[in-house]
């Protein structure tokens, strides 16, 4: 949270410029601003075949996962089917390094199951074939704890002479899943063109919680300990529905294809925002006198409100022999900064005269923004024998991360800030009506400019003890394994 820094405004327009050790303690506050996939628009793919592909299934016309690729794939369907794509199991690790300085690294290491696709699709004895899934787009979790304990020059020698031992420890433990029930229809409009529309409607719940304490006893015989301690709590869900429209061109060796995804209409949401901040024996600048404070809030089923992006994809296919090139790009245009949650005015600090201009209005709204991203997948497939394939793909999956977003005075779940890149390989066996997938996903992204605040890198006596923004590494990986399992059903319509 940053209105600490608007306190020390305050404190500063009436008092003089020099700042000891309290007052450091009071800018601390904005320890916890780290940024959530959670900002990621292309965290899992579906489908016994796009899952191989990497997404690059903009023309393929047999499995049922176009509901949510190009609805204009749907048009091409001749047999009634039930696809199952069980889970991806897999071991993922997020690391961000220093998260409070001095080798104090944010870890987190856990094993996940992500149910990928149920979809199913109808003949009719219209035109039109009709098409229904249900999937997990976006899920993402992380518990880390860092945890610092040592000895540093925090303040001039007329207060606390020598280094003071500082104790601090800060914890974040955030889950974003969103749950999509896509519903679409498609048919052709010619004789190689087939034209497609799909309801996505998704459910987005995020849980988010970070705990911070900080806490330095002065160098005196009177000694005095100074410490900042907060907890904050955000928990929502959010529906909305978009549209997506989809046309799909097929010709003997290769095929075009191309849609276009409305920004989310949202209809439906509700959250929850709390904040909890103690100050203890804070020193006011050119005053003998210290004061306690301390900040609080909760407010429920507040309105929630998610923004989703226009999405525009164009992609294909080319046969060779018996092996087939496949490719999708899809740009995603941004967001600007919105408030998901908006709280009512309320008085935040308590006593009242310490920041009378501080509201929960303000301070403990939550934001987001998105900058915009191209992404592209790249998927190549081999067919060895008739009921026996490899494939292969590589895909970006770049943050929509924005930096400016930390300027704001708002509360931000949003902890990824790096790119991902994910390859997989596996191989897709074929029955008479049914086909197995079998396969491997590495992932991984990393950056050397990931902005953490809350740093006690490099403190001494002139740097205000507020935990710095600092750029800094992080890191992620994941390693898992793919199971699909497709069923074509007789005609029964």
């Amino acid at each position: 949270m940053r209105f600490l820094r608007f306190v020390s405004g305050i404190i500063g327009n009436n008092m003089a410029s020099h700042l000891p050790l309290g007052v450091f303690l009071l800018l601390l506050f904005c320890a916890h601003a780290v940024q959530s996939q959670d900002t990621h628009h292309w965290g899992n793919q579906f489908g016994t075949k796009a899952a191989l592909l990497g997404g690059a299934v903009l023309t393929d016309t047999t499995d049922n996962a176009g509901v949510y690729y190009n609805p204009g794939n749907l048009a091409y369907l001749d047999t009634s089917s039930l696809t199952i794509n069980a889970n991806t199991y897999g071991i993922e690790n997020v690391k961000i390094v220093n998260a409070l300085g001095q080798r104090a690294d944010f870890k987190g290491l856990q094993f996940n199951t992500i149910p990928l696709l149920v979809s199913g699709s109808i003949q009719t004895n219209s035109k039109w074939n009709i098409s229904y899934g249900l999937m997990t787009p976006v899920s993402f979790s992380f518990n880390g704890v860092a945890r610092l304990n040592g000895f540093f020059d925090l303040a001039t020698g007329e207060i606390s002479p020598g280094e003071e031992e500082l104790v601090a420890e800060s914890g974040i433990n955030t889950k974003v899943q969103e749950t999509m029930v896509a519903i679409g229809a498609g048919r052709k409009i010619g004789e190689n063109l087939g034209f497609g529309i799909s309801l996505l409607n998704t459910l987005r719940t995020v849980n988010y919680s970070f705990r911070f304490s900080a806490k330095a006893l002065t160098n005196t015989e009177d000694y005095l300990m100074i410490a900042r301690i907060q907890n904050e709590f955000i928990d929502y869900f959010a529906v909305r529905t978009a549209l997506k429209a989809g046309l799909n061109y097929q010709k003997a060796g290769y095929g075009l294809g191309l849609t276009v995804t409305s920004p989310g209409l949202d209809w439906l949401g509700s959250g929850t925002v709390a904040e909890d901040l103690t100050l203890s024996n804070i020193a006011v600048p050119n005053s003998e006198d210290r004061f306690t404070a301390y900040a609080s809030d909760r407010q429920e089923k507040l309105k929630t409100t998610y923004k989703s992006p226009l999405e525009l994809a164009l992609g294909g296919h080319k046969n060779f022999n018996r092996s087939t090139l496949s490719l999708n790009v899809t740009f995603f245009s941004g967001v600007d900064q919105y408030a998901i949650i908006q709280p009512e005015s309320v008085a935040l600090v308590r006593p009242n005269d310490i920041g009378p201009l501080i509201d929960s209005e303000d301070f403990l709204k939550v934001e987001s923004s998105m900058k915009p991203v191209t992404n592209f997948a790249l998927g190549y497939s081999k067919e060895l024998r008739e009921n026996l394939s490899i494939m292969g793909s590589f895909r970006t999956d770049f943050s929509y991360f924005d930096k400016e977003s930390l300027e704001n005075t708002g509360l931000q779940t949003e902890l990824t800030q790096w790119d991902i890149y994910h390859f997989t390989i596996g191989t897709e066996i074929k029955k008479s009506r049914s086909s197995l997938s079998l396969g491997l996903v590495y992932s991984f992204g990393s950056t050397s400019e990931y902005l953490q605040r809350g740093s006690f890198y490099n403190i001494d006596s002139d740097q205000l003890l507020e935990g710095a923004l600092v750029v800094t590494e992080a890191g992620y990986s994941n390693f898992g394994i793919l199971i699909g399992y497709a069923f074509n059903f007789k005609k029964f319509n």
